[in-house]
């Protein structure tokens, strides 16, 4: 399984409970944007527009982490 497949799996993973009501929502306007970063990525691929999908790409990295970063700082928290 590669990067984005895991990224795609984790996405279908409920949002954290530990998360307060603020940092779930921003999890959610994270994730659904990832959404929309896959969906358009794959039609770049499927278009042959690699330039393209390399730029969703790293938007798509880049929210990950941001999303990552959010539920590492609400564990860290003592939550």
């Amino acid at each position: 399984m590669g990067e984005t497949d895991a990224g795609v799996l984790a996405m279908t993973q409920p949002v954290e409970p530990t998360l307060t009501p603020e940092e779930q929502a921003q999890v959610l306007d994270i994730q659904d944007r990832l959404i929309d970063l896959f969906v358009d990525r794959q039609d770049a691929l499927a278009t042959g527009n690699v330039p393209r999908a390399g730029a969703l790409q790293s938007e798509i990295d880049e929210l990950m982490r941001q999303r990552d970063d959010i539920k590492v700082w609400a564990t860290a928290d003592g939550k």
